[in-house]
């Protein structure tokens, strides 16, 4: 067997390098070239029955599982294309690396000195009584694949007049041709139910994915654009407003069922499923800063240059390949997008049409050096909801912000006056700021708006005396409240009582603005003293009286027992003790003369 491997891979004579030269490109075939002869081939097999070079090698900082296709016929092997895992991902420096490596096991190529990696032949063994039901659940089902393949063809058209206006992403039905190649063969979008019921010849699993890709355009409802090719001979995905377009496109994948490029020689349309879009603060030159849109796939820079966005609310991008080697898009115009290698990406967070017009746009914008940090500032929190903001030269450090926390603020003001109500705190950068407890969806762009319902959801300020002041809703979470003016009494409860409790809780933090009246107990100087005299001509009733004194002084009885209403106003007083005095329920009396106060009914 592996005397007849050596023979296949025998067939790979210049001719055939060529070809592999072409569809990768001259600077990719020399850098796996250099790959190869480098050692850094690790693995190299082959497979006979699916005419299939599979191997390993070692890429910057990764190792790249890669497999190259061969046409198996009478004649020669011919190189068809090439996937990897590495970013390019089709036709890359990796897949060239491989087929020379194996080119270089039948002597002619050889580099004297160094030993290329052995090539090893796949053979499948029988399987076991207990591994077929097994393989069942996991092997892709082949009952679906009888029937002729289908298709789908992408190309880029102008709109508008002229075809000046933004480039559109057309998909065209294709099937195989009696010669080979893909055609359209009259095949239209919306007859897939004539031509699939009538002839029945192509594959049902194709026909059903198609189905559908159709009835997510069809949601648009007459806003297609034609293009000359007629309402249902081509659709126009750029308008397609339904993320469920990368769902199908990754079934597509999964089924065979290609995208195809419309330009002969640039091979199947690869699909990217993590794309995301960087906010890059570089430097700039004159001591500025650059800020810049920047795509990354799979957690890269590829050099892809995007060209359209997918749907109003950007949730894929279209880009274009900026391989300047590559031979098949050289030889075309370099002002048709449709003559140059796509790539669809899908977008983790859709991007905003004003980001939209940045990335399109391509140039950076200048921030001069003295604003950077006002940048920093007020706008950098912000961006954070749009896209991530990174440095790629290190240039500009992002800053941090925190977690929301609940926070009660209470604003000391004169005349025992205090505001107080609940809050959410942010630390951004070095700076904290304060929100208010509602949100209506809207805010500040550093807030957390799922974290924030979150924290509120599982909050529980039961029995702290929040309640009293309008705070809390009937299960004890904070309610969407303003700030409550206290002052008197209600401003002495606050301080003494409910901050020192909050202040020790879990959940919550207690902020105090101001300087808060200094209160003290004087319980243990309060003496109250009840008297009694007789009154003159009276024998039914008697003088009663009652005095008050703290730290020896004597207090007006009849304002002490006024009960005391709970104020709303800054300012507004509802004490009846001398400033900064308070006095527990727990008291003694004694008895004493003094000046009557009350009368009251004696006793015969």
């Amino acid at each position: 067997m592996l005397l007849g491997v050596l023979g296949a891979i025998s067939e790979v004579d210049d001719v055939e390098l060529a070809a592999v030269e072409a569809a990768v490109g001259s600077t990719s075939f020399g850098r796996g070239r250099g790959y190869a002869r480098a050692n850094r081939v690790l693995r190299i097999e082959w497979d006979p029955n699916i005419a299939t070079l599979t191997g390993s090698v070692v890429g910057q900082g990764a190792l790249y599982d890669t497999a190259a296709f061969f046409t198996s016929g009478e004649g020669p092997f011919e190189f068809r294309d090439g996937e990897c895992t590495c970013p390019v991902g089709y036709n890359c420096k990796h897949v060239a690396a491989i087929v020379i490596a194996a080119a270089d096991e039948r002597g002619p190529h050889q580099v004297q000195g160094r030993r290329r990696p052995p090539l090893r032949v796949v053979e499948t063994a029988p399987p076991r009584s207990w591994e077929q039901p097994l393989r069942a659940l996991i092997d892709p089902p082949t009952a679906h694949a009888t029937g002729a393949p289908l298709a789908i063809e992408l190309a880029l058209h102008a709109s508008g007049v002229a075809d000046r206006g933004a480039p559109r992403l057309m998909a065209r039905l294709m099937r195989e041709g009696a010669r080979g190649g893909w055609v359209n063969g009259s095949l239209n979008w919306s007859g897939l139910d004539s031509w699939h019921v009538k002839s029945g010849e192509y594959r049902p699993d194709h026909l059903a994915l198609i189905r559908e890709l159709y009835a997510v355009h069809r949601v648009r409802e007459g806003r297609a654009y034609y293009y000359g090719y007629g309402a249902d001979k081509a659709l126009d995905l750029s308008g397609c407003e339904s993320v469920q377009l990368w769902s199908l496109l990754e079934e597509a994948a999964r089924l065979g069922l290609k995208l195809l490029h419309a330009y002969p020689g640039l091979g199947e349309v690869r699909c990217h499923q993590q794309g995301e879009l960087l906010i890059d603060v570089t430097q700039g030159g004159g001591g500025g800063s650059l800020v810049s849109a920047v795509l990354q796939v799979d957690g890269e820079d590829v050099g892809l240059e995007p060209l359209l966005f997918l749907g109003s609310n950007g949730h894929g991008v279209v880009c274009a390949e900026r391989d300047g080697d590559d031979d098949a898009a050289a030889t075309t115009s370099a002002g048709d997008p449709g003559s140059r290698r796509l790539r669809l990406v899908r977008l983790g967070r859709p991007a905003p049409a004003p980001l939209q017009r940045m990335v399109l746009g391509g140039e950076p914008l200048r921030i001069p050096a003295g604003e950077l940090q006002r940048f920093a500032d007020e706008l950098c929190p912000a961006l954070r909801n749009v896209a991530r903001v990174v440095s790629s030269d290190g240039s500009f450090t992002p800053p941090e912000v925190s977690p929301p926390a609940l926070v009660l603020r209470a604003s000391y003001g004169a005349e025992h006056a205090v505001d107080v109500g609940l809050e959410w705190a942010y630390q951004v950068g070095a700076a904290t700021r304060h929100a208010a407890l509602a949100s209506n969806g809207e805010g500040p762009g550093y807030r957390d708006l799922d974290a924030e319902l979150a924290i509120l959801a599982s909050a529980d300020f039961t029995g702290t005396g929040l309640e009293r002041l309008g705070l809390l809703d009937d299960a004890g979470r904070p309610a969407d409240a303003h700030a409550v003016s206290l002052g008197g009494i209600d401003s002495m409860r606050l301080t003494t009582e409910m901050l020192p409790q909050l202040a020790e809780r879990a959940g919550v933090a207690v902020e105090v603005l101001g300087e808060p009246a200094d209160y003290r107990d004087v319980g243990d100087s309060l003496t109250i003293g009840v008297s009694t005299g007789d009154i003159a001509g009276e024998r039914d009733w008697f003088d009663l009286g009652v005095s008050i004194g703290v730290e020896g002084r004597e207090l007006p009885f009849a304002e002490v027992f006024v009960p005391p209403t709970r104020s709303r106003g800054p300012g507004a007083r509802s004490e009846r003790l001398p400033p900064l005095t308070w006095w527990s329920r727990r008291t003694r009396c004694s008895g004493s003369t003094r000046t009557p106060t009350a009368r009251c009914p004696g006793r015969g």
